[in-house]
C-alpha cells in the first residue's frame, strides 16, 4: 500500500476473478467483434469537439497528448492529473451510446439471463462492504444509473431498503420484472437527464449510489451540486481508474479495450480521486480496491497466441504459469493501488 494514504480510511483489496472469467467469455471468444464496435465507438466519439478543458476540475488542457489509444488521444490534466479524452462528451454522443433505441447497444452489456447469479456474486458483496462501513442505524439507498438494477435488488437482498433511477428505459423495465418476480417489487424508475438530477435532491435516501456512473456523466459537475444539495449522507461510488490495463490496451492494440474506449472517455488517477472527492464534499470513509488489470494481461497474450495459430500444448503451458496465479499477482497491483477500479464509501463533511 502506498505510504502516503489517510491512515483513517478502512481499506479492502482484491476479490477472486472467477466470475469474471465465467462471464466475460466474450471477451475471449468475440474479441474482434467486440473491437470492431469499441473502433465504432472510438470514430463517433473523435467526430466530437476538442476537448479544451479538463473534464474534472476544467483547467486548461495541455497542448500536447500523452499517448494515444486506438485512435483517440489522451492528456494528463496539469492541474489534478485527470486522464481526459481528446474530445467533448457530447449530448449527441451520449445519446448514441445510452439512450437510443431504449439503450439497447449499451444494455447488450449488462442485460444477462441469470439475474440471480450476477445479483449474488457481483452485487451483494458489494453491499456487503458499503453496510459494513454505514454507521449504526437505519438507512434507504437511492441508486443513480441502476441499469437493470442489480444493486438494487441486492440491497433488497440484505433488507436495505432501496431503489434506482435510469435514463435506460430498456434496462429499467427488464430490471423492474426481474425484481418483480423474485422480490414482489418494482423499484425502478426510467427518467429524463434532467429529472436524473432533480431526483437525486429530492430523495429521502441517506445514501446515495454511483456504482459505474460518474465516468459516463455528461455533466459529472451536476451530479456533485445534486448530491451536495440533497439530504443524504453517504456517497457510495465506483470509478474505473488509470491502470496497468491501460498500458496494455497501448500496447496489444488487436485486443478489445476494455478500460478506455465506448463510455470511458477519462479515467481517474489517485491525484483527481482526491479533487473529485474535494469538489463533491466528500471524505472517503472505506476504499475497496481491485482490479481486472491481470485478466486483462491473460486476455491480451492468449488472444494474441491464438491469432498466431500456436499449439494447445502452448496455451495450457500459458494457463499453468499464468492464469492459476491471476489473484495473487493482482493482488500486487490492488495494494499498490494501480488497479482499474475502486469502490468507496464516503460522507458529507471534509476531512479532519
Amino acid at each position: 500500500m502506498p505510504q502516503d494514504l489517510p491512515s483513517q480510511v478502512r481499506y479492502k483489496y482484491s476479490k477472486s476473478s472467477a466470475f469474471y472469467l465465467g462471464t466475460k467469455k466474450s471477451f475471449f471468444s468475440d474479441n474482434d467483434a467486440l473491437l470492431e464496435r469499441a473502433a465504432r465507438q472510438s470514430k463517433l466519439y473523435a467526430s466530437q469537439p476538442a476537448r479544451t478543458h479538463c473534464k474534472l476540475c476544467n483547467s486548461p488542457l495541455p497542448p500536447a497528448t500523452d499517448f494515444t489509444s486506438h485512435g483517440v488521444g489522451y492528456s494528463f490534466c496539469a492541474d489534478c492529473s485527470h486522464l481526459n479524452g481528446a474530445f467533448e462528451d457530447t449530448k449527441a454522443f451520449i445519446e448514441q451510446l445510452y439512450v437510443a433505441d431504449a439503450g439497447s447497444e449499451y444494455s447488450s452489456n449488462y442485460i444477462d439471463k441469470d439475474f440471480v447469479r450476477r445479483t449474488r456474486d457481483i452485487y451483494v458483496p458489494k453491499i456487503d462492504f458499503l453496510l459494513e462501513n454505514l454507521a449504526p442505524g437505519e438507512h434507504r439507498l437511492l441508486d443513480v444509473g441502476c441499469g437493470s438494477g442489480y444493486l438494487v435488488y441486492a440491497a433488497l437482498l440484505r433488507d436495505l431498503p432501496a431503489r434506482g433511477i435510469d435514463v435506460g428505459s430498456l434496462m429499467v423495465d427488464f430490471g423492474n420484472r426481474q425484481i418483480s418476480h423474485f422480490a414482489n417489487a418494482a423499484p425502478l424508475t426510467h427518467v429524463a437527464e434532467k429529472a436524473f438530477y432533480e431526483s437525486i435532491m429530492t430523495s429521502e435516501a441517506d445514501i446515495v449510489a454511483a456504482i459505474g456512473v460518474i465516468e459516463h456523466l455528461r455533466e459529472p459537475h451536476e451530479f456533485f451540486k445534486a448530491f451536495a444539495n440533497s439530504g443524504a449522507s453517504y456517497l457510495y461510488y465506483s470509478v474505473p481508474m488509470f491502470s496497468f490495463s491501460v498500458i496494455l490496451e497501448n500496447i496489444f492494440t488487436d485486443i478489445f479495450p476494455r478500460q478506455l474506449s465506448g463510455g470511458h472517455t477519462h479515467l481517474f488517477t489517485e491525484e483527481s480521486l482526491q479533487r473529485m472527492n474535494s469538489l463533491i464534499g466528500v471524505r472517503p470513509v472505506a476504499e475497496w480496491r481491485f482490479g481486472t488489470d491481470v485478466t486483462d494481461l491473460y486476455r491480451s497474450v492468449l488472444t494474441s497466441l491464438r491469432k498466431n495459430r500456436v499449439s494447445q500444448q502452448l496455451i495450457e503451458r500459458l494457463d499453468k504459469g499464468l492464469a492459476t496465479s491471476i489473484d495473487d499477482i493482482q493482488a500486487v497491483f490492488d495494494r499498490s493501488h494501480f488497479c482499474s477500479e475502486i469502490h468507496c464509501v464516503a460522507a458529507k463533511g471534509v476531512a479532519a
